[in-house]
């Protein structure tokens, strides 16, 4: 079928004034260089049914995007014809705030979402990095991007209680349920998050909310010796305190955050952020606690709260992105609790090693810690060829999250994936058997 032809058809679904050809933004719209054909605005899940049954028919590769903020994550696409934006369904479907769960489209964007649900003084408790930039909902499932609030509440996929979705050929998915506490069946909405958009278009999804806690307060100490702030940690991990969030920064990024805030200048060393939400007497009693237990290790720090506190951790979220060297990639590892300080120590050897620029802050509860190295090309790549043969010596992975483009094509984005690629190709397979969702950003 002639292009022309195609593009008459889907210009026709969404009306012409939601059909973008002009080359100008076509370009602005590339994905790691690949421009598409044609941009489409659908307002509601039907008109993605009709252009997924055209592109399927026709065999056009579509890349699903929301703000576009998450565009730099995975492989560089083998096709996109169609970029479809689901940046029109932006509604709140449903929010039944007597049983904590809403229901929304997956093209409104999480600031937008969080506003709606403040009314009822409920929030959904992820902080992935972007928001002000636009992050969606859908875009937010998607890759499974979190902050550090996943310690206290996961994220999105743990909050994911039910989803619409449309399929490659058009049909409509819908999984899960409207309740929290769904026992029925095969738990598919899952299988969703984290697949950057090859398995289905998330048009809709509903959560489980929470309330927005009465009170916060952050500790931030810095201390002597790596060793002595990941005592720290350990002790805050083994004792009875609800934390929300807890990071572990290494000198670099403590000093550049704490300068950058006006907090000081004594930062610049192994630092700790505990973040504590509740009423405010259990704020104040658990952050005194961790005040406690930060200096008989030698943790010397300070309390912050309300704009202060929420710029900390907006920074905390945003540090990768706040460089603009290139060439420069943000890396994200999973290792284990233990294994963090060696993390750490690697970073400061490839510092010496190299001249790159290595800043990183640690989920330090749960092992996941964000990179991010600048330098000149070749030190880059070597730096995160030691990074990753480390992670997955040690049993644990390595992704890169975003590269400059001059150094991406040199780069394995996913690493070893194991037997687990096998399964997944398996499953590419039955819900996209024509390829032609995001083809190729995972493998």
């Amino acid at each position: 079928m002639p292009e022309s032809s195609i593009f008459n058809q889907l210009t026709g679904i969404v009306g012409g004034e939601n059909a973008v050809q002009e080359p100008h933004l076509l370009e602005s719209s590339a994905v790691d260089g690949v421009i598409p054909k044609i941009i489409l605005f659908p307002e509601n899940i039907e008109q993605i049914s009709e252009i997924m049954k055209t592109a399927s028919r026709a065999g056009a590769s579509v890349v699903p995007t929301g703000s576009g903020t998450k565009r730099g994550i995975g492989n560089k696409p083998l096709g996109a014809d169609i970029v479809l934006s689901t940046r029109r369904l932006n509604r709140v479907i449903e929010h039944e705030s007597s049983d904590l769960v809403a229901t929304t489209e997956c093209g409104i964007t999480l600031t937008g979402l969080q506003s709606h649900l403040r009314r009822k003084n409920q929030f959904l408790p992820v902080d992935p990095p972007h928001v002000q930039g636009g992050a969606t909902v859908g875009g937010i499932i998607a890759s499974n991007d979190s902050g550090p609030l996943r310690l206290r509440y996961g994220t999105s996929r743990e909050l994911l209680i039910g989803m619409k979705v449309v399929r490659a050929d058009g049909s409509i998915f819908k999984g899960g349920s409207k309740v929290v506490k769904n026992v029925a069946g095969y738990d598919m909405p899952k299988l969703f998050v984290g697949s950057l958009g090859t398995l289905g278009i998330i048009a809709e999804a509903t959560f489980r909310l929470y309330p927005v806690p009465e009170s916060s307060g952050t500790y931030i100490a810095c201390f002597e010796s790596l060793d002595k702030a990941h005592d720290t940690v350990k002790s805050l991990i083994d004792s009875a305190l609800v934390i929300n969030a807890m990071e572990h920064m290494n000198p670099g990024l403590a000093g550049s955050i704490t300068e950058r805030l006006g907090l000081g200048s004594d930062y610049k060393r192994y630092s700790l952020a505990v973040r504590i939400m509740n009423v405010s007497r259990a704020v104040d009693d658990q952050v005194k606690t961790v005040t406690d237990v930060s200096q008989r290790n030698g943790g010397k720090g300070l309390i912050i709260q309300d704009e202060n506190e929420e710029s900390f951790w907006h920074e905390v979220r945003e540090f990768p992105w706040r460089s603009p060297a290139s060439p420069s990639v943000v890396l994200k590892t999973g290792v284990l609790i233990s294994d963090v300080p060696r993390v750490f120590l690697l970073l400061d050897g490839l510092s010496d090693k190299y001249g790159v620029r290595a800043r990183a802050s640690a989920r330090a509860a749960n092992g996941v810690v964000i990179i991010s190295i600048d330098g000149d090309k070749e030190s880059v790549i070597n730096s995160v060829k030691e990074l990753r043969e480390f992670s997955e010596s040690a049993g644990g992975s390595l992704v890169v999250r975003e590269a400059s483009p001059d150094i991406k094509p040199a780069l394995d984005v996913w690493g070893g994936m194991g037997s687990s690629l096998g399964l997944m190709k398996r499953i590419k397979s039955a819900f996209d058997p024509g390829n032609i969702l995001n083809p190729g950003r995972l493998f």
